[in-house]
């Protein structure tokens, strides 16, 4: 029996690409077009939270005004009252928690340099268009077998602050993200910059050389006090990574932000003049 298509605002439904908490993301092709992108749509097993569309509608304004190669690009966001939803670029590849999660590390090895640096560049793009993401890390990062990326999920980011608006600052933010990989001030609900995703992305540049995260824990809470109290572990030599590349992520987890290097700009600039792996040969760096 031929299997019922699914159409959803002009747009036949083909594969499933990703769930989450409040969200799926499926392959599209619209009707009578073989042009494939991306759909993201709230989860319709329950009713539409108010919050929900508005954090889609959020996230829709930030893609839409996003013009960089290695962020996924939006196309148009549609508010239907029953199944809004957001039209992408279909990026073939896998997030970068796969390869974690299966123990493949030395597969994407010599694509990793091309990765960091394509990432880097673009959220330091993100970052001058004043926005943090707050939720830097591998499943939100896409790269394919020739090491191409794109940065998503745009869902929780905010505007960032500024230094002046920081100092009357009296109302503490709700604390959100991805508690493996949130930045102590993010943590504790206190205004941001970029320098809170440049503490996620430190950690995501560990677990991408060690194949774990910096900071394990038996409950949510003993791992947030890990990332407030404890010190900044080192990539351990064993991991084959050159000691510049490690003292620039050791840099990156900086408890303090201005511990921190100041931009992603910066941490483009020195990752183009280091190793990330002692033997690579001078001319990789």
């Amino acid at each position: 029996m031929a299997k019922e298509e699914i159409i959803v605002g002009g747009y036949r439904r083909i594969n499933i690409l990703q769930t989450g908490q409040n969200s799926e993301v499926w392959e599209v092709a619209e009707i009578g077009g073989k042009q494939r992108y991306a759909m993201k749509l709230l989860l319709t097993d329950r009713p539409i939270e108010p919050q929900q569309r508005a954090a889609m509608k959020v996230e829709a304004k930030i893609g839409l005004s996003l013009q960089h190669p290695h962020c996924i690009r939006f196309y148009k966001f549609v508010n239907d009252r029953h199944m809004p939803f957001i039209l992408m670029e279909c990026f073939r590849g896998s997030n970068a928690k796969v390869p974690i999660m299966k123990g493949e590390l030395e597969r994407i090895r010599p694509l990793l340099r091309r990765m960091l640096m394509q990432f880097s560049d673009a959220l330091h793009y993100f970052h001058e268009k004043g926005w943090v993401h707050k939720d830097i890390k591998p499943d939100n990062l896409l790269f394919n077998q020739a090491g191409e990326t794109r940065l998503i999920d745009f869902a929780i980011a905010v505007r960032a602050t500024s230094s002046l608006a920081k100092l009357f600052w009296r109302k503490k933010r709700q604390a959100s993200g991805t508690r493996s990989y949130m930045s102590p001030e993010q943590i504790r609900g206190e205004p941001l910059d970029r320098r809170a995703d440049i503490y996620s992305a430190g950690i995501m540049f560990f677990e991408l050389v060690a194949g774990r995260p910096p900071y394990t824990a038996n409950s949510g809470n003993e791992l947030l006090k890990k990332h407030l109290q404890s010190g900044v572990p080192i990539l351990s030599p064993d991991t084959g990574v050159d000691g510049s590349f490690a003292d620039l992520v050791r840099r990156m987890m900086a408890k303090k932000p201005s511990d921190r290097p100041a931009t992603m700009e910066d941490i483009l600039a020195e990752m183009r003049r280091i190793k990330l792996y002692a033997d690579e040969s001078a001319d990789s760096a």
